[in-house]
C-alpha cells in the first residue's frame, strides 16, 4: 500500500501555517492560558534521525538530552514516523480490549529482545508501566500493599507515584496520595556512599541495611509487595548500582517472597550499551518496565513479567487510549531500526569515547568530581570540593546555561530540598540520541567544556586546558 495523505476540508497550505508559524501575540496569549509552566524556547523541528533540533528563531541546538531521553533514533526519525502515519490512515483509534496487528506484533518483538514472557502495552508512559507492575505484584501476593523504594528515587508524577519517588517539597505543593504504601531505603551511592565507606571493601553495607529495612521497618514481610529500582538512578543523578547488590536484591526478593521490579525508562533500548542494564548485568527480576526511548518519540509504556505472573483483568486495567495502534506501530518500527543502526553497539562505542573524554576534563579541572555511568547514559558530578564532595549546583546551572547559549542542550538532576536548603542539583546529564554523529558530540564535548572554563575562573576553580 502507498501512504497517499490528502487533506479533504483544509488546505495543505492551511494545515501546515497553522502547525508551522505563530506570533508572538499568540505566545504571550498562550503561556498566560497555560496551567503548567513552559520553558522559554520554543521548539519547532528536528534533523530527521538526527541529534539537533531547531528554535522558532531557527537556532540549531544539538541536544544532549534527547528531549527526556527519549528519542534514542533521533528527531522524527523518517521510518518511525512513517509507520507512525501510515498506521494512523489505516486506523487511529480502537478501544483498549481490542487487539490490532502493530500491538500483537509489538508486545512479541518485545518479548524476542527482553525474554520476558508476559508483556502489558500502554500510551501514557512509564509511571503507568510503574502502576501495571504495582497492580500485579499485590493481584500475585493477595493483601500485600507495601512497596519498597530507594532514596532519590524517581518513578512518576500521578498522585500515588508521588509518594513512591523522591520528596520534592516546595516545588510540589500538595500531598499525593499513598505515603504509607511506600517504604525508603538507601540507594547504593557509591560515590556519596551513605554509610561513609567505599565499594567493594564495604561488603555492601547499604544491602544489609536494605534487609534490615524489609525486617523492622514494614508491618512484616507478608505485607511487602514488591520493590521497586532504578537499577542507574536517572533523576537522581545518573547512579549505577554495583551488579552484586543488584544481585542482592533480587536474592532478597525471592527469600522473602516479594516481586522485584526494575524501573528501566530511562535505561533500556539501548541507552547503556545493552538492551537494558539488567542485560548488561546478566540479570532478570520479576518485572520490568520501559518507556522512552521505546516508541521513537510517541508515548509509550510496557510492562515486562515472568511467565508464572499472573495477568490483570480489564477492569484492573484499561484506559480510553491506551489500545491506541499508532504508537505502537511507531515502536515497532522504531525497535527495528535499532536494529538495523546497532544502536545498542554504538551506543557502547560512543559512550566510551565520551566517557574517555569526560575522565580527561576531569583531571583537569577542580570543579570536576565524579564521572559515571554507561553507554550514552552518562552524568558530571559537580563539586565545590573534591574531599569533601559538596555539591556544586550554581556552578551546575550555569554551565548547563552557558551551554545552550552556545549551542548544546544539557539537563541536571533533581534536587534535595530541605527547609529553604535547596542541594545536589549538581550532575549534568549527558544523554543524546544515539545516532549523534561522532563530530557532533566532539562539538559539545568541546562546548561543555567552554562552559567549564569560563565558569571555573568566574567562580575561581582551577583547571588546566591541556
Amino acid at each position: 500500500m502507498v501512504l497517499e495523505l490528502k487533506p479533504i476540508l483544509m488546505s495543505e497550505e492551511e494545515i501546515r501555517a497553522l502547525l508551522t508559524s505563530i506570533d508572538e501575540a499568540s505566545i504571550r496569549e498562550a503561556r498566560k492560558t497555560s496551567l503548567t509552566s513552559l520553558e522559554e524556547t520554543i521548539l519547532t523541528r528536528g534533523e530527521p534521525g538526527g541529534a539537533a533540533v531547531y528554535d522558532l528563531k531557527g537556532r540549531r541546538i544539538i541536544d544532549m538530552t534527547s528531549q527526556a531521553w527519549t528519542l534514542n533514533v533521533g528527531y522524527s526519525h523518517p521510518d518511525v514516523v512513517y509507520a507512525a502515519a501510515l498506521q494512523a490512515s489505516l486506523l487511529n483509534h480502537v478501544r483498549y480490549g481490542y487487539p490490532t496487528i502493530p500491538r500483537l506484533k509489538l508486545m512479541l518483538k518485545i518479548r524476542e529482545i527482553y525474554g520476558y514472557e508476559r508483556v502489558a502495552l500502554n500510551t501514557q508512559g512509564g509511571g503507568w508501566a510503574i502502576e501495571v507492575a504495582m497492580k500485579l505484584a499485590m493481584v500475585n501476593k493477595p493483601g500485600a500493599d507495601t512497596f519498597l523504594v530507594a532514596w532519590r528515587s524517581f518513578h512518576g508524577n500521578s498522585l500515588a507515584l508521588t509518594a513512591a519517588s523522591h520528596p520534592l517539597p516546595g516545588l510540589i505543593r500538595f500531598r499525593p496520595f499513598g505515603e504509607e504504601r511506600f517504604v525508603r531505603y538507601p540507594y547504593p551511592y557509591c560515590y556519596r556512599c551513605p554509610f561513609k565507606m567505599s565499594y567493594p571493601d564495604c561488603g555492601l553495607t547499604c544491602l544489609e541495611f536494605l534487609e534490615k529495612t524489609i525486617k523492622y521497618s514494614t508491618r512484616g514481610v507478608n505485607s511487602i509487595a514488591g520493590l521497586i529500582i532504578e537499577p542507574i538512578q536517572g533523576p537522581g543523578g545518573v547512579i549505577p548500582a554495583p551488579r552484586d547488590y543488584l544481585k542482592g536484591v533480587l536474592e532478597l526478593g525471592e527469600k522473602y517472597g516479594f516481586y522485584i521490579v526494575f524501573d528501566e525508562a530511562q535505561t533500556a533500548n539501548g541507552r547503556v550499551g545493552a538492551w537494558s542494564v539488567a542485560h548488561l548485568h546478566g540479570l532478570k527480576p520479576d518485572m520490568m518496565t520501559l518507556t522512552k526511548g521505546l516508541g521513537g518519540g510517541f508515548p509509550i509504556g510496557a510492562t515486562l513479567a515472568k511467565a508464572g505472573i499472573k495477568g490483570l483483568s480489564y477492569p484492573e486495567e484499561h484506559t480510553t487510549f491506551g489500545g491506541n495502534p499508532v504508537p505502537y506501530a511507531a515502536a515497532l518500527v522504531n525497535l527495528y531500526v535499532i536494529e538495523k543502526l546497532n544502536l545498542v553497539e554504538r551506543a557502547r562505542v560512543m559512550g566510551d569515547y565520551a566517557l574517555k573524554r569526560l575522565n580527561d576534563m576531569k583531571s583537569r579541572f577542580d570543579l570536576i568530581g565524579d564521572v559515571r555511568g554507561c553507554g550514552l547514559y552518562l552524568g558530571l558530578d559537580l563539586v565545590k570540593n573534591k574531599e569533601t564532595k559538596e555539591p556544586a549546583t550554581d556552578e551546575a546551572e550555569e554551565v548547563v546555561k552557558l551551554a545552550f547559549e552556545k549551542g548544546a542542550l544539557y539537563a541536571l538532576d533533581m534536587p534535595d530540598i530541605i527547609g529553604d536548603e535547596v542541594s545536589m542539583r549538581n550532575v549534568i546529564k549527558i544523554r543524546p540520541p544515539l545516532v549523534i554523529k561522532k563530530e557532533e558530540l566532539d562539538e559539545t564535548l568541546n562546548i561543555l567544556e567552554e562552559a567549564l572554563v569560563e565558569v571555573s575562573e568566574e567562580y575561581g576553580y582551577k583547571y588546566s586546558k591541556t
